[in-house]
């Protein structure tokens, strides 16, 4: 069984990520491990036998790696969708849905705000509900949204 530097030695070489959120993982997973072997210790076993108990519960490096490589892959791909998402549905918004209701009729001369109004806050409402995790992209959303209403 690997010593506890060995082991964590292992799962960095193979995180593949940029140093400060490797060392922050390794450090979190550092302190779990010295934790778990504590409670082993105090268990009756001896200090080595503990880590190794530790690091064989936790699971083998390369999967421990591969599992945390997925995790920061999903979150750095939700993070650009995120900052992509508000200018795509504002340009949407503007550019599609905007000029098709003015095709309908010279919506903005006649007395129908509350129809404009109830289809941005539709449109609005929809990714709030939606995206729970992606709060800052859908506030930059809403405030792209709202600069391109006020540009009509």
């Amino acid at each position: 069984m690997p010593s506890l530097e060995e082991y964590l030695g292992c799962l960095a070489r193979q995180l593949y990520l940029d140093r400060p959120t490797k060392e922050e993982i390794v450090q979190e997973i550092r302190s779990h491990l010295v934790e778990s072997a504590a409670d082993f210790h105090r268990k009756g076993y001896s200090p080595e036998e503990s880590m190794a108990l530790a690091i064989a519960r936790f699971g083998e490096a390369e999967k421990v790696a591969q599992m945390m490589r997925q995790v920061y892959v999903e979150s750095a791909n939700q993070a650009i969708l995120a900052a992509l998402l508000p200018v795509a549905l504002t340009m949407a918004f503007k550019w599609v849905i905007l000029p098709f209701l003015k095709t309908l009729g010279n919506w903005q001369g006649n007395p129908t705000p509350a129809i404009t109004i109830s289809l941005a806050l539709l449109a609005l409402l929809i990714p709030g509900l939606t995206m729970r995790r992606w709060r800052y992209g859908y506030a930059a959303w809403v405030f792209f949204s709202l600069i391109a209403i006020a540009q009509m």
